[in-house]
This record gives structure tokens, sequence and C-alpha cells, in this order.
């Protein structure tokens, strides 16, 4: 791949790739770790993209991956560090993030394709593409995520 072209795709797609991995991450260092691994990929194994969207779905999905590798390997491995990372993700701005921490807690099947369509703007049928399955499975999914969402922050309302 040219440098010119990659520059190109990386124009295109490092917004998006970040927000992905931010999502995942919850931290603004170890999401540009998670962004600049995604794109060192791109640049080892990337296949021939049939347009944009193909291009954009292959990085988000990859980009997904890499930060669920990473995020198991936090959890595994014992470190007296990880208390401070806790203390970050408690002090974070509340009003800012709340609907986005409620995404980022709802099962992996729901949260996927939640943000795909409500933050990178993907139809159920891309989705349906990106994840490989079926367009009436992600709209069962958008739509039992959506009625999570409302118990946990319709909740938090009452509640106050």
């Amino acid at each position: 791949m040219a440098k010119e072209e990659f520059e190109e795709i990386y124009r295109r797609n490092a917004d998006p790739v970040f927000r992905v991995c931010y999502m995942f991450m919850k931290n603004s260092s170890e999401a540009e770790d998670a962004l600049q691994e995604t794109f060192l990929k791109a640049m080892e194994k990337a296949p021939p993209f049939n347009g944009e969207s193909h291009e954009k779905g292959w990085f988000i999905v990859t980009a997904s991956n890499i930060c669920k590798n990473k995020l198991k390997y936090w959890f595994r491995k014992k470190r007296t560090g990880d208390d401070d990372r806790l203390e970050q993700v408690k002090h974070r701005d509340h009003y800012e993030f709340e609907v986005f921490d409620e995404i980022l807690a709802l099962p992996e099947k729901y949260k996927t394709p939640i943000y795909l369509y409500y933050y990178e703007g993907y139809s159920s049928v891309e989705i349906a593409k990106l994840l490989m399955t079926k367009e009436p499975t992600v709209r069962s999914q958008l739509a039992r995520g959506r009625e999570m969402l409302k118990k946990t922050l319709g909740g938090e309302e009452n509640e106050k």
C-alpha cells in the first residue's frame, strides 16, 4: 500500500476507530494505543476493500476485536495499577458519559449493534453484513438493547 493511499485511509477512518476504541477502553491513551494497533494491522493484513463502507466496517470490527483482547488481558493480569484506572473511570463527567456507560454495560450482542447504529450511522442491513448475521437478528438486538437502556436510564431518573 502506497504511503499516500494509507494516509488517506487513516484520515477517513481514524476518528470512528478512535471512538470505537474509547468506547471499549474508557481511557484516551489506551484508546490511542488500540487505534495505532488497528492501523498497524491494516498495514500488514488489510484485505482489498470494496468501497469506503466495507473499509470502515473492517476497521471498526478490527478495532473492536483488538480492544476486546486488550481488556481480556487486562482483567486476567493482576496489577496494582488497576486501582488507578478504576478511579479514573469513576471520576469522569457523569452527564457526558451516562448513556455511553450504559451502552458499555450492555451484553456484547447488544452493545455492538447499538454503537454501530447510533454512533456510526450504519443501517441494520449493513450491521448484519459487518457482524455476519441476519438482519432480523440485528433488529431484535437493537430493540432489546434499547429496552435495556430505557430500563436502566429510566430507573436512575426515578430513583433520584
